[in-house]
């Protein structure tokens, strides 16, 4: 036996089984060779994964939830599974919400009534100018359309400095001298708050969401999951593979 989850017992049969799933599927060339101490630690990690799936379906059994229920919204496919969702909730959350449709419902319902306030998505506007702000554009011939940064030295200064309509040459640089005409400019602008607002709300609430599933489902597995000896989590310091030590 790997674990006990709220009374039930994943064997070591069906761990054995999903990796070699894993080790027959399409990335198998990445895994690491099981006699490795990152193989067994590949070997933990599908059991934490495993532990996971069996509190989200006790979960959705006790709330009446199914992937495709009212609750629970269409099943849909798997999602990308992401390093900022990775780092936001940690690999087996993240794991979870991007394979299992189940657990995007239950997501949703133990974050129901969360939500970004104003304060909060006014915040995330001012900190962040540049997600929302169109840096200064020109068309420049013969290069078209051309940013700060997207061509360097004496062009760049010679571009930037001109007057919209202006002709400015010859100028060293690459392949050159170089004579170029500035036939538009399109000054940089910023979105209003006010059409970046729900754009914002929806960024916001998916995250917070996520987070408030993650803090769920770490406390679900401190309460209800035991893990037998050569199964630990992957980082828990007290097992001999261990490679994150404090």
């Amino acid at each position: 036996m790997a674990a006990v989850v709220d009374g039930r017992a994943v064997p070591v049969a069906e761990v054995d089984a999903r990796l070699a799933t894993l080790r027959n599927g399409p990335l198998a060339a990445r895994l690491p060779h099981p006699g490795t101490a990152e193989g067994r630690n590949l070997r933990r990690w599908v059991v934490q994964v495993m532990a996971a799936e069996i509190l989200v379906e006790q979960e959705a059994a006790r709330r009446g939830i199914t992937a495709g229920g009212p609750q629970g919204g269409a099943p849909g496919e798997a999602v990308a599974l992401t390093l900022a969702a990775a780092l936001r909730t940690g690999g087996v959350a993240a794991a979870l919400l991007a394979a299992m449709p189940l657990a995007r419902a239950v997501c949703r319902a133990v974050a129901a009534g969360e939500g970004p306030g104003e304060e909060e998505l006014r915040g995330y506007y001012r900190r962040n100018p540049d997600r929302f702000t169109t840096p200064e554009t020109r068309w420049v011939r013969p290069f078209g359309p051309v940013r700060r940064g997207e061509i360097t030295g004496p062009i760049e200064d010679a571009v930037f400095a001109a007057r919209e309509g202006e002709t400015v040459g010859p100028v060293d640089g690459p392949g050159g001298p170089w004579t170029v005409v500035v036939e538009r400019v399109a000054p940089a602008r910023r979105e209003p708050y006010e059409t970046a607002r729900e754009r914002i709300s929806r960024e916001l609430a998916e995250a917070g969401r996520e987070r408030a599933f993650a803090r769920w489902l770490d406390g679900r597995h401190a309460e209800a999951v035991r893990l037998m000896p050569g199964f630990e989590h992957p980082a828990d310091p007290r097992h001999p593979d261990a490679t994150h030590h404090h």
